[in-house]
């Protein structure tokens, strides 16, 4: 099936981010959704910073000749690194990840933070740790920097008896933030091994982008009518080297709670 202009770009360094595009499809199935994952070079927590934006900006031209209404970094280390020069190139809405640091200090107590080691060094994701402490003086975040999880995430997914204890802090936190989106493939292993509640932050991005899109819909009713999508709920295009992959991972993992209904790109 030909591509079609418009909808919404996904991109992430690999699987994390179909955990994005899995949550953002439950609220939106009248868009026709991209998913570009980068599995090539993945993972992409140890990388240079120049070189992550070389492939988030290669991806997103890709979006750019799709002429897409909006797109989700879908990857908290791309969007530490760099979604506000995104943002200065693309004329599109852009939604980035980030980590759920706020709602987890609300609850009070000790907060592990999960992260790459990119994540980790930026100063995206240390600002958002200094703004919190600022409003909650007495809140207590301590980051780690998991260096091997996003990429032993990446390949041993699908292998049910794989130990990733020796790849995580140890502590008994109050609660674990997951500052990647690889690592929300474990939410129930790490709320057994620490005994706490687990945050993510992929409900945010769903929220963020459901109101782009609303606000783009709006613009666009004004303008004239809109078109309609033939099917009931629109395709998902999976784009890169690594498409088949990345397609096989969403329809294994999130099919039957996502209403899937695929195209390869």
């Amino acid at each position: 099936m030909e591509k079609i202009n418009g909808g919404v770009g996904f991109f992430d360094s690999g699987i994390g981010g179909l955990t994005v595009l899995a949550e953002c499809r439950k609220r939106i199935n009248d868009e026709i959704f991209y998913y570009y994952g980068d599995n090539e070079h993945a993972p992409y927590g140890n990388l240079p910073a120049e070189a992550i934006k070389k492939f988030v900006f290669s991806a997103f031209d890709t979006f750019a000749a799709l002429k897409v209404k909006a797109a989700v970094v879908a990857c908290n280390t791309a969007t530490a690194v760099c979604v506000e020069a995104l943002r200065k190139k693309y004329p599109f809405p852009i939604v980035g990840a980030e980590p759920a640091v706020l709602p987890a200090v609300k609850r009070g107590g000790k907060v592990f933070v999960l992260t790459t080691r990119a994540t980790y060094e930026s100063n995206r994701f240390r600002a958002l740790c200094s703004r919190i402490r600022q409003k909650y003086p007495n809140a207590d975040i301590q980051p780690h920097a998991c260096d091997l999880l996003a990429g032993t995430i990446e390949e041993r997914l699908f292998d049910a008896s794989f130990d990733y204890t020796p790849f995580l802090p140890q502590g008994s936190p109050d609660a674990v933030v997951l500052g990647c989106t690889h690592y929300i493939y474990l939410k129930d292993r790490l709320r057994a091994f620490y005994g706490c509640e687990i945050f993510d932050g992929n409900e945010g991005m769903a929220n963020r982008l459901v109101a782009f899109l609303d606000q783009i819909n709006v613009k666009a009713r004004e303008d004239g009518p809109l078109l309609s999508t033939a099917a009931k709920i629109s395709p998902i295009f999976f784009l890169g080297s690594q498409k088949n992959t990345n397609e096989r991972v969403f329809e294994h993992m999130f099919a039957k709670t996502s209403g899937f209904c695929n195209k390869s790109g």
